[in-house]
């Protein structure tokens, strides 16, 4: 039985909490109406029920209470010291029970999530000390199968049995949090996005525009919305594009392309927009969403990408493949308008040694500063463009002559030529150039491109440092030279190469002092080819190393065949080449070709260029000391015509020097010659070194060479090349008596 105080403090308060939910302004007026109704019924309910039972008016208002408080679709509960004194069906299916007996007596911080306890016991605190009369909050409610919803409790505090207690009423507003959720979300996505986002409605009148909106175009939000969209709706010819679009975008609810918009500074840009419909439940288009982004650095990447797809990177200049492109259309432009085009191609002479000596960073920039020089040199029409490594090419336009294109080849080899300073450092190079003009050495690009190569090849060979026009003789021998290369990289494995001995003779004995072996190629189709036809192909493709360890490995045997039958001839001589010499494993070549054959190593001498040993001096001195460490002879080749002086010589271990051809020549009727080589024997034996004489080829020459005090001639006069087997009768007797009558006709120290 509820007590007098209770019978009237109960309606009351229930009349109270009606009132203060219909205040709650969150609330529709019919829920909170409902809300209050439902408190003000429970209060009523259970304050008057047992008192007034005899009352049938009474009763009958009870029974309809009962059923509104227990059929509400609303939760309404009790709560005293902790626990659920009362709680309808309603209650009960918020939590996951089938009846509301089952939550009497449980402790209500069960029913609660455990992120939420703290503030649910703050509020009920709040509410037990009268802080506050009434409190309206959203907790997370735990189901009793663990699941968790979202539930809006309202309520206050009441009187229950004579002690205070809490009363309330719960909605589930899970959907209701998840929509508010779910709006602030895109809120802050709206409000973030990088994207320019532009609402509008149905006639793309913009009714919401986002920061990025104003970002990009220079918009304001007050000045875009009421306004027509311009990307939907444009202007002239713009206006048909747009058409298409909300055609489109009526058909297929989406569009996206790119198309020029206006910021508000009146530049334009690149925009890349997407557009998608929003219709009703009637599927009438209400609004279009786009969301749209500046495109400018998109297409600045793109043409870069596109510039470093045609251009070399370095220089800008047009790469291969553009160059061809554009040469195609430059030669189906002169077709029609009956003109002619003239092609430079252009090499750089000596690259190579800046890049080995100073690295490719200085390289690079020698390059830079040599396609700027050249670009001074033609005219803005004419096309430049550079092939890789140190190769350009120069397409001139509307060149009616070859006399014009040899201009401006001068022009550019006298520009080159000229010296660079790159990095403080001054550096000089020169520019082989070879020209093709069209129509006449060829009418398309890959064939002009390929005969102006050729006559740069040939350029180069005449010396560098000029230009050369192609000939329709240049392909053939082109051709022969590629046939002859591609002969000489299977005639090693095919043993196709053989070698002749030439004698060198002592001029004081007319005996053999030595022989020196010469390299000759058998070639199958076109009989014995001589070292100038193909040493300078070997050099180039480095074919000549494992050549050249073959020859050191056959005279070596030869020698030793000759010793073993008895023969004396000296020492045997063999060329090394500067790819040789710089091989790193000539050491264990030479040691490799002493030791198979058996050949004494005080029985060999290695002829070297000046020039080869000249080109880093100390390596050089170290390589040639251990050299001469083995017991193997050492001697210059061709000396007088690299860069070497005879002061120089003191450095090297040498033994000997051989005065070039060039020289002997010459004498005795050259008075330069004569005086050179004097000056070569004289200086030569204060040092020491024997002189061989090479290029021998009349008794005037030996006669002057024996006076001057020369040691060793060869030369025709005394001895041809010849293989082996023949060679073998200059060390009989017979042959040296024959000989010897030859020398005795200009020696008469001998008679």
């Amino acid at each position: 039985m509820l007590s007098t105080h209770r019978r009237w403090a109960a309606p009351t308060l229930g009349f109270s909490v009606a009132i203060l939910v219909l205040s709650m302004p969150v609330l529709p007026h019919w829920s909170a109406a409902l809300l209050g109704a439902c408190i003000g019924g429970l209060v009523w309910f259970l304050a008057i029920r047992p008192a007034r039972k005899t009352d049938r008016a009474l009763h009958e208002s009870e029974l309809k209470f009962r059923a509104f408080v227990e059929q509400s679709l609303v939760g309404l509960y009790m709560v005293q010291e902790g626990k659920i004194v009362y709680a309808n069906k309603k209650s009960a299916q918020l939590l996951g029970y089938d009846d509301p007996e089952e939550l009497i007596g449980t402790a209500v911080d069960s029913h609660t999530a455990p992120e939420d306890l703290h503030m649910l016991r703050e509020n009920h605190r709040r509410r037990l000390s009268g802080e506050v009369p009434s409190i309206r909050y959203t907790y997370r409610a735990l189901r009793r199968d663990g699941s968790r919803i979202w539930a809006e409790v309202h309520g206050g505090l009441c009187d229950y049995d004579g002690r205070p207690a809490i009363m309330g009423v719960a909605l589930d507003v899970t959907q209701r949090v998840a929509f508010e959720q779910q709006s602030r979300l895109a809120n802050r996505v709206f409000e973030s996005a990088s994207e320019g986002i532009v609402i509008t409605d149905a006639d793309c009148r913009i009714e919401a525009v986002n920061p990025a909106f104003t970002r990009i175009t220079g918009y304001e939000a007050s000045q875009a919305v009421g306004k027509l969209s311009r990307m939907m709706t444009g202007e002239g010819a713009q206006s048909e594009i747009n058409r298409e679009m909300l055609e489109h975008l009526a058909r297929d609810g989406h569009w996206q392309g790119e198309m020029r918009d206006r910021r508000k500074n009146g530049d334009w840009y690149p925009a890349w927009l997407s557009i998608s419909t929003v219709r009703d439940a009637d599927r009438n288009i209400t609004n279009y969403v786009g969301v749209f982004t500046d495109n400018t650095r998109r297409k600045e990447d793109e043409l870069r990408l596109q510039f470093l797809a045609s251009h070399d990177s370095l220089t800008g200049m047009l790469n291969r493949s553009a160059l061809m492109r554009t040469f195609e259309k430059e030669i189906e432009r002169a077709r029609e308008e009956g003109r002619q085009l003239a092609l430079l191609f252009i090499d750089l002479d000596r690259f190579k040694a800046v890049n080995d000596t100073l690295g490719h960073a200085a390289g690079d920039r020698l390059l830079v500063a040599v396609a700027e020089r050249m670009r001074r040199q033609i005219k803005t029409q004419d096309v430049m463009a550079r092939l890789g490594g140190d190769e350009f090419t120069v397409l001139l336009d509307d060149s009616c002559s070859s006399g014009a294109a040899a201009k401006v080849a001068d022009r550019m080899i006298a520009g080159i030529a000229q010296p660079f300073i790159i990095d403080g450092q001054e550096m000089f190079v020169t520019a082989s150039i070879g020209i093709a003009c069209y129509p006449a050495d060829g009418t398309d690009a890959a064939t002009l491109l390929k005969n102006a190569d050729v006559a740069m090849y040939r350029a180069k060979q005449r010396g560098k440092n000029t230009f050369q026009f192609f000939t329709a003789d240049m392909n053939v021998r082109a051709f022969e030279q590629m046939l002859l290369e591609n002969s000489l990289r299977r005639a090693l494995e095919r043993s196709e190469f053989e070698l002749h001995y030439q004698p060198q003779i002592a001029t004081a004995t007319g005996t053999v002092a030595g022989v020196e072996a010469l390299l000759r190629w058998q070639h199958p189709e076109l009989g014995l080819v001589l070292p100038d036809a193909f040493v300078t192909l070997a050099e180039q493709n480095g074919l000549i190393v494992p050549i050249g360890g073959w020859v050191l490995r056959e005279a070596c045997r030869q020698g030793r065949a000759w010793l073993d039958a008895g023969l004396h001839f000296g020492r045997v001589a063999v060329n090394l080449s500067a790819r040789q010499f710089s091989s790193g494993d000539l050491l264990d070549t030479i040691r490799a070709a002493l030791d198979d054959s058996g050949l004494p190593a005080a029985m060999l001498e290695l002829e070297i260029t000046e020039s080869t040993i000249m080109h880093n001096p100390p390596e050089a001195v170290m390589l040639l000391d251990r050299i001469r460490d083995m017991g193997v002879a050492l001697s210059i080749d061709d000396f007088g015509t690299g860069y070497s002086s005879l002061t120089s010589l003191k450095q090297y271990p040498l033994d000997s020097l051989k005065i070039d051809r060039s020289f002997v020549q010459g004498i005795p009727n050259d008075a330069d010659d004569v005086a050179i080589t004097e000056a070569i024997i004289a200086i030569a034996h204060k040092m020491r070194l024997k002189v061989v004489a090479e290029g021998v080829e009349t008794r005037e020459q030996a006669n002057f060479l024996r006076l001057a005090g020369c040691d060793v001639t060869q030369g025709y006069l005394v001895g041809r090349p010849a293989p082996a087997d023949e060679v073998v009768a200059h060390f009989t007797s017979k042959r040296r008596d024959e000989r010897r009558r030859v020398l005795q006709s200009v020696m008469p120290s001998l008679r």
